[in-house]
């Protein structure tokens, strides 16, 4: 009997571990979002806070229509689309 009880309490404590890196990875991201300029062709600062989480599109509050985006990965090319916190 005394042989079973370590293990068990490193298995469960295993899982409770397991368990609350998962519930911690649920938050939701909030990041800069950044638009492309229609005149220049540059990413730049939309001066806004956007979510990674998916939901509704996150949209420039100058522009609706214009969808907002994560960091640059070139001056000329935003990342991916982000959505509204």
């Amino acid at each position: 009997m005394k042989k079973l009880i370590l293990p068990a309490a490193l298995i469960l404590m295993g899982a409770g571990a397991a368990f609350a890196t998962k519930m911690n990875s649920s938050k939701r991201a909030i990041v800069d979002a950044y638009r492309i300029n229609a005149t220049t062709g540059q990413c730049v600062d939309a001066k806004q806070k956007c979510s990674t989480n998916p939901g509704p599109s996150c949209t420039w509050s100058e522009n609706p229509s214009v969808v907002l985006q994560n960091a640059p990965i070139t001056p000329t090319m935003c990342g991916d689309e982000l959505f509204k916190p």
